[in-house]
């Protein structure tokens, strides 16, 4: 390896996780990660930003 350290990915965007939050909360469901391409199209993001979102709130930062 050349050494490089690699940093912790970012957190999205606050306005993105509001909107997959609300989402969620609407559905009343625990979502998996397979369900991202739906949250998205509710959402009004990508599924990689949904993704990224759903990764976030698991991680409860």
């Amino acid at each position: 390896m050349s050494g490089i350290a690699m940093a912790p990915p970012a957190a999205p965007p606050s306005w993105a996780v509001q909107r997959v939050a609300t989402v969620i909360e609407r559905q009343g469901i625990s979502v998996p990660i397979r369900d991202a391409k739906r949250i998205a199209q509710k959402a009004g993001v990508s599924k990689s930003l949904a993704r990224r979102c759903i990764y976030y709130m698991d991680s409860g930062k």
